[in-house]
């Protein structure tokens, strides 16, 4: 059994080493190719990330620690329940509760969901998965767009009673602004769910 524990805690942490690269976050709009946009927008755990529920030992690779790493595709399937390596390719890693500027391409893009490490690196792997089934409205011509921050409600078992995409177009705009100026306008593209 302890054999097995050091096996996926090994492979969890090979997985977040030779893992695909996240979405890149962006420091100027000048660095954006011709055919991308900014995308700008956060993720909220209602009640916030307590201390002691992420337990994170060891030399762990990649950005863990309060981060939420939403996956993308640009077509909707649904969130697998035990993620592959290339189901990692494109996804943002969120800081959680702050505002993220990250680029993508100009087309729309689903969120499949969102998965949260809980434990890693030491003999268990645990982590929460929190669902999707969003579209992203980027759009040719777009260079910088809203999408609104996805709030998930939960309960002490890690299960997700609400999500909703709340609107804080101001606070995140005023920011924008902040870091890349006022001459490339942020256009408010709120995520919505995905009919089915």
């Amino acid at each position: 059994m302890r054999t097995r524990r050091s096996l996926v805690a090994l492979a969890a942490l090979l997985m977040a080493a030779c893992a695909p690269a996240p979405r890149a976050p962006l420091a100027s709009l000048d660095a954006l190719g011709r055919d991308e946009v900014v995308l700008v927008g956060k993720v909220e755990l209602v009640p916030p990330l307590r201390k002691g529920e992420q337990k994170i030992r060891g030399m762990v690779v990649g950005k863990i620690e309060n981060t939420m790493h939403l996956m993308m595709d640009d077509k909707l399937r649904p969130m697998p329940e035990d993620p592959r390596m290339a189901d990692f390719a494109g996804r943002i890693e969120a800081p959680i509760g702050e505002t993220f500027f990250v680029r993508a391409k100009a087309a729309p893009s689903y969120l499949l969901g969102g998965l949260l490490f809980l434990d890693i690196g030491g003999s268990s792997q645990q982590r929460a998965i929190f669902p999707g089934g969003f579209q992203v409205g980027a759009k040719p011509g777009d260079r910088a767009i809203y999408i609104g921050t996805l709030r998930y409600q939960r309960d002490e078992f890690w299960e997700v009673q609400r999500v909703t995409v709340v609107d804080e177009y101001a606070k995140a705009n005023a920011e924008y602004e902040a870091k890349f100026g006022k001459a490339q306008p942020l256009r408010k593209a709120l995520m919505g769910r995905v009919k089915q």
